[in-house]
Parts: structure tokens; C-alpha cells; sequence
């Protein structure tokens, strides 16, 4: 049996919510049923606003084979750490995923649309027990039939592009399947970021991946797009902590994490509401959120969030450093006092030590428990000569040679750093990709992808190692970018490129492809090509720690 777990409350989220939520369970249990599969549906109520009917009443009478649980908002008041924030997806999943009763669990979304090739998969028996299942997001307007939202000219311009995103990133919310015993292992979502909801899935997936946990995708789903979605809410409160998902957050610190064995409000008891033995209520007099554990919560909400402009200058600095000091054979030692820098450096400490590059620092992390914390090597009792020494001083990074006294200047000079931005997901896998550029001895790059990927990726500077001549675009090319001339894809052969970065987080499958076609040589993609040791490193990680207990 399949249990389907779905979130939402009773406010109309993104306009006709009750419409897109009895859609796609009706659609879904039309499929699933013509295919001879059994299963149920767990709705995860959040924080119902009052005076109002739950939307739990109305789903179990019209959904077929259907639960829910409820979470009050005296629950929620106690859990929030974001004042903006009304609803938590992933804690009102997890609240459905302990009450599950599937041999097999899928965590998606309300608006989703299972497409005939995943529900054949699903009705196959080929499932693994010890690997996770995604599908491919479509948006698509929910005013067409299901036939016409199959017609690639149909469907929406998403972040998903026409392929499957690569690796774990992408709306991996949207359909999330595993054995129960696996969600068990895994410990649900995670529950000790109270702060943001934005990109808990793929914090999900990336835990997961550094537990060694396979991920496999099985087909497509359709999502009935509508008002206040990712893709539609504006630029300009996307990322800040007013938007209703919260603000962008560092999701790879700290893999993998472990929630605390009650995760899903499990030991809480839960009544039955008004009688209906469908329907459960989690207990509010029951549900106690540690004084200690907020205190730690509220720590790990001002570590992650985005730093001042300061430190991501200073971070820029650190990612500059580990690239000169490869070039230039240089052991780094760092001597930290801001928080913000020493989870940057961690976090580069990873990459860095996959090509080679010996990083030290004088940082100790303080105990999370739930958290496996990437430790830096401590300092070396006796520095060599020709080690640099990275010291904060007043809140900037000076470098020296050791027992020299003359500073060193790592920044780029051609394409400067220019206040770069929060984004330490791309940050690191183009720390990755600079330095194998220069272990490959790469003196002339193109960058594919005119996008703001690229824009955001120039603002951190390229390494004068390498020099940028083009900035390749698939079709066109007229104009430049910081400087660099824009140059289409099918012309850039007389630029003598040694090799050609891709510069899109969604989009890569089709430009490698693309790229591909064109007979280019010597494609090196951020993202697909993310090593496998430094994901093994975080493995290692793990195993050097004792144990990680649960709270």
C-alpha cells in the first residue's frame, strides 16, 4: 500500500486552493485506482485559522480512503521562529508521515498531478526498499484538461527547464517517496529550521545523499500553478525573511542532520476531533518545545540566514585564498573570530580538501546535537615558512607568509569581486569547479549561460589564473557582460577555448546537451559534475563522530 501525504490549512493558499486540492486527488485516485494499486491519503493541517471549518473536515468526506492530523496554532506559536511565517510544510508532513500506514510513502504537494508513466512505475513492484524516489516537476495552468497540459507547448517556463534537474536540487517537495522504514531512518524532515521552509527538500535530499542514500527519478508530475508560488512571488521579496516561505538559508551546514525521535509530534497524544476517528488533534497541553533547544534553534537561524555585505566580502576573500593557494602550492592557515566565515570555511574546507589544498583553522564548534558539524584541522603546532597565514583582524581577512610580514593580495584583478551574494550552494561547487579548472592548467574559459546565474557567479570574482574571453549563449549573442563579450554558441570555435563552463542550476541537463550538439569539447558543469569525494567526505565525516544521538 502507498500512503499519500499532502500539507495545507483552511486559508485559500494561492487563490482556489480547495479547487487544486480536489482536483488532484481526484485525478490522482482515478490513476492509482485504474492501476490496481491501494492506498490512502494523510492530509498534515497547519496552524487552521479560527473561526473557520478545518480543511481536514471537508478532505476526508470528499476524498476516498482518506486521514488527516491537525496541528493547532497554539502548537505552531510554540514551534515558529519566524514571525512571518503562518505555515511550516515539512513539520505538517512530518506530522502525516508518523501517522502513515503504506508500506511505501509519498511526500507531495497538494496541487500535483500524477503523470500515467509514474503511476505505471509505481504499480510495477519494482520499488527498492533502500533508495528514494523523486519525479520531475511541469508547471502548467490549471485551466487546461489533463490532455492538453501533456503538450510540451502547453506547459509553463519554470525553474525545472524540459529535463530532470540535475542531481538533488529542483522542487523535490513535489514528490518524495521511500519505504516507511526508510522515512524512519531518515528521520522525516527536518524540524530544528524553524525559521525558513524555502528549500527544506533540498536540504532533505542533500542529507540524504550524505547518509550514501541513492535517489532515483521515476517520471514527471503536473503542478496547477498558481498566485504566491515560488516562481511567481516578486523578485524583490524572494529572498527576504518577509516572504511567506522565509528567507534563503546555508541548507548544506551541518550534514546530515538527525531530528529528534519524536519527530512528527509522535510522542504527543492526539484525540480524535469531535469524535471522528478520521481526523486527530495533536494534544497543544501536551506539546513542549525546550527552552535550551530554542536557544540553540535561534543560534543556528542567526548562523545560516545571509549574512552583513561585509562577511560575504571577507567570504570572497576566503574563496580567493583557496584558489591562489592552489596555484601557488600554499598551505592556509586561518585564524577566525566571526561565525559567518568559519561556516563559509567549512564548508570550502570540503571542496578544498578533494584537490588537495591543506586548510587549518583555530574555530571549535560549540555541541549541536542532531548536527554532524565538518571539523576544520586545528592550527599546527609549528607553522612552516611559506604557509600563509589568514588572519581576521577587526572584521577583514589580512594575508601573510609566515614569519614575513609583508601582506598578500589574493583578490582578482580582471574580473573583480563585486559584492557578492548570499549563495553558498554555488559558491562552493564554483570553488570546485575553479579549482579543477586550474589543476587542468585551463588559460582561456567560456562561460555558457548569460543568465543571473552568471551575473551572480561573476560578482565573486574569477581567479586571474584562468582568463574569461566569452560569455556563450545558445542562441543571438550581441552585447557584453562585466566586460566580457557575448558570443553565440555555434560561432565560438576561433576563440580557442581550453574548456567551457556550464553556469545554470536547472538548466544544465539541456545545455550540456546543447553543448553536446555542437560538437563542443572539454563541458565542465557546476552542478552535475559535483565530485563524488567530496560528498564522500561528509561521509567520513560522519564516521569519525562517536555517535550522533537523538534528543
Amino acid at each position: 500500500m502507498i500512503s499519500i501525504v499532502l500539507a495545507g490549512r483552511n486559508d485559500d493558499y494561492g487563490s482556489n486552493f480547495r479547487e487544486r486540492l480536489f482536483r488532484a486527488t481526484d485525478h490522482n485516485t482515478e490513476r492509482l485506482s485504474a492501476a490496481g494499486i491501494d492506498f490512502e491519503f494523510i492530509l498534515g493541517e497547519w496552524n487552521p485559522l479560527p473561526g473557520r471549518p478545518f480543511l481536514a473536515e471537508e478532505f476526508v468526506n470528499r476524498v476516498s480512503r482518506a486521514r488527516a492530523v491537525v496541528v493547532p496554532a497554539s502548537v505552531h506559536n510554540l514551534y515558529s521562529l519566524n514571525p512571518a511565517m503562518a505555515f511550516y510544510e515539512m513539520p505538517a508532513k512530518n506530522a502525516a508521515l508518523r501517522r502513515a500506514n503504506g508500506d511505501f510513502v509519498v511526500a507531495t504537494n497538494a496541487d500535483i498531478l500524477f503523470s500515467d508513466r509514474l503511476v505505471k512505475r509505481l504499480a510495477s513492484g519494482s520499488l527498492s526498499r533502500d533508495k528514494l524516489y523523486r519525479a520531475h516537476r511541469i508547471d502548467v495552468d490549471p485551466s487546461l484538461s489533463w490532455i492538453e497540459m501533456q503538450n510540451p507547448s502547453s506547459q509553463l517556463p519554470s525553474g525545472e527547464g524540459r529535463m530532470p534537474p540535475c542531481r538533488y536540487l529542483g522542487a523535490g517537495g513535489d514528490f518524495c517517496m521511500a519505504s516507511r522504514e526508510l522515512w524512519e531512518r531518515i528521520g522525516g524532515f527536518d524540524e530544528r529550521i524553524r525559521f525558513s521552509t524555502r528549500a527544506n527538500d533540498w536540504h532533505f535530499y542533500l542529507s540524504a545523499e550524505a547518509r550514501g542514500i541513492p535517489v532515483e527519478f521515476i517520471g514527471e508530475v503536473y503542478h496547477l500553478d498558481h498566485e504566491l508560488g515560488f516562481r511567481n512571488t516578486a523578485p524583490d521579496l524572494v529572498s527576504t525573511e518577509k516572504a511567506h516561505f522565509g528567507g534563503i538559508w546555508d541548507i548544506e551546514f551541518g550534514l546530515p542532520y538527525l531530528n529528534p525521535g519524536n519527530w512528527g509530534f509522535h510522542d504527543v497524544p492526539a484525540g480524535n476531533y469531535q469524535g471522528d476517528e478520521r481526523i486527530c488533534l495533536v494534544d497543544e497541553k501536551k506539546c513542549v518545545v525546550a527552552e535550551d533547544q530554542n536557544c540553540v534553534d535561534r543560534q543556528l537561524s542567526s548562523w545560516l540566514s545571509a549574512p552583513p555585505e561585509a562577511i560575504l566580502r571577507e567570504t570572497a576573500r576566503i574563496f580567493h585564498a583557496i584558489c591562489m593557494g592552489q596555484w601557488k602550492r600554499r598551505r592556509l592557515i586561518f585564524r577566525l573570530h566571526d561565525v559567518h566565515l568559519a561556516i563559509a570555511l567549512s564548508g570550502f574546507d570540503q571542496v578544498a580538501s578533494a584537490h588537495g589544498v591543506q586548510l587549518f583553522c583555530n574555530w571549535t564548534w560549540p555541541a549541536l546535537p542532531g548536527f554532524t558539524v565538518h571539523s576544520l584541522k586545528p592550527e599546527p603546532s609549528s607553522p612552516e615558512r611559506g604557509d600563509w597565514i589568514c588572519e581576521e583582524v577587526n572584521g577583514k581577512i589580512e594575508i601573510r607568509e609566515y614569519c614575513a610580514a609583508k601582506r598578500i593580495d589574493v583578490e582578482p584583478a580582471r574580473i573583480r569581486v563585486d559584492h557578492p551574494s548570499f549563495n553558498p550552494l554555488m559558491a562552493r561547487r564554483m570553488l570546485h569547479a575553479m579549482l579543477r579548472l586550474q589543476r587542468r592548467n585551463v588559460k582561456r574559459l567560456g562561460i555558457y549561460g548569460a543568465g543571473s546565474h552568471t551575473r551572480e557567479m561573476l560578482r565573486w570574482g574569477l581567479p586571474d589564473s584562468i582568463q574569461l574571453m566569452a560569455i556563450v549563449v545558445t542562441k543571438g549573442g550581441h552585447g557584453t557582460l562585466s566586460g566580457i563579450p557575448i558570443v553565440p554558441l555555434a560561432v565560438i570555435e576561433p576563440l580557442n577555448l581550453d574548456s567551457i563552463l556550464l553556469s545554470s542550476v536547472t538548466y544544465e541537463t539541456e545545455m550540456i546537451a546543447q553543448a553536446r550538439e555542437a560538437g563542443i569539447p572539454n563541458i565542465l558543469a557546476m552542478y552535475q559534475d559535483w565530485p563524488a569525494d567530496v560528498s564522500l567526505s561528509q561521509l567520513r565525516e560522519i564516521r569519525s563522530h562517536t555517535k550522533i544521538r537523538r534528543q
